[in-house]
């Protein structure tokens, strides 16, 4: 018979002040292989993570933070229920991209039911007429 294998890593995070107990989950994947999910228990969050950053500072549980780890295995549980992976937040695929009008689709328009255009010559300075003409050889 082959053993199960774990899916679930209990560890401590040694950040300082912000050190905490934790909890990776194998099967919650980021979709880069240069980050890692882990449930930070003081955040009560799933967090992501650098991998190059934060799997230095992981360690195995001690004796006496092994005595929480079935509380934490709840809390993390619970925080599982809601949470929903990047990859997961990704659309499939872009829509389609939206069709341009035709000119075949364009509404035609009538030009004889249009008034015509008056042009306001008010404006312009008035002139006696057309210039006259100049022959070359009137010079």
């Amino acid at each position: 018979m082959v053993a199960k294998q774990e899916t679930l890593w209990l560890g401590y995070l040694e950040a300082g002040k912000k050190g905490s107990l934790v909890v990776r989950d194998v099967t919650l994947g980021t979709g880069t292989p240069s980050t890692i999910y882990l449930f930070n228990q003081k955040k009560g969050k799933i967090l992501e993570y650098r991998r190059d950053i934060v799997e230095p500072k992981l360690r195995e549980l001690t004796e006496e933070e092994a005595d929480a780890a079935e509380s934490l295995r709840e809390e993390f549980e619970k925080a599982k229920t809601g949470f929903v992976p990047r990859v997961a937040r990704r659309p499939v695929s872009l829509p389609p991209p939206r069709k341009k009008r035709r000119d075949e689709e364009a509404p035609e328009l009538d030009v004889e039911d249009e008034a015509p255009i008056k042009l306001d010559d008010d404006d312009e300075e008035e002139d006696d007429g057309p210039a006259p003409l100049l022959d070359e050889d009137d010079d």
